[in-house]
């Protein structure tokens, strides 16, 4: 099973692809959507929204993967990989999209087991879910050697 947690408003220019893919994952996903901090300012913004993610993430022992503009770029063959190896320990795995100030790294850097970038490139945090929910029906067609992936 996949659990994505994320916040977000909205992402009604995305949302017709995005209901697809929920509809395509929907017996082996679980969206928790955070609504984004109404504090002021970017500091306020980042410690806010990493608490919320630190409460929910503190008790849970899948494998965690926080999306990240910097961080490691995998093809997605090398990702399905990835996953299923850790599937052997893990049964389930978690993502994580970070606010739009993203978050203090500093204060969940023992929670997380992998970082995870989809380009050096920035995309609207409702793209970044899209991309992952397209990402993860990719990787369970690979899966089942379907031919959505060649």
């Amino acid at each position: 099973m996949y659990k994505i947690i994320f916040f977000a408003d909205s992402y009604k220019h995305f949302e017709s692809a995005i209901k697809e893919y929920e509809k395509r994952l929907w017996k082996s996903i679980e969206i928790i959507k955070l609504k984004p901090s109404k504090k002021k300012d970017e500091i306020s913004i980042i410690d806010d929204e990493t608490n919320i993610l630190n409460e929910k993430l503190k008790d849970i022992s899948w494998y965690k993967i926080l999306l990240y503009i910097t961080w490691e770029i995998f093809s997605t063959e090398k990702l399905s990989q990835i996953i299923e190896d850790k599937k052997q320990n893990f049964w389930n795995i978690i993502f994580i999209i970070g606010g739009a100030y993203w978050i203090n790294i500093e204060k969940l850097k023992n929670m997380i087991d992998l970082k995870l970038s989809f380009s050096p490139m920035t995309f609207p945090h409702s793209m970044a879910y899209l991309i992952l929910l397209e990402q993860i029906y990719r990787i369970e067609m690979i899966k089942k050697w379907s031919s959505y992936h060649h």
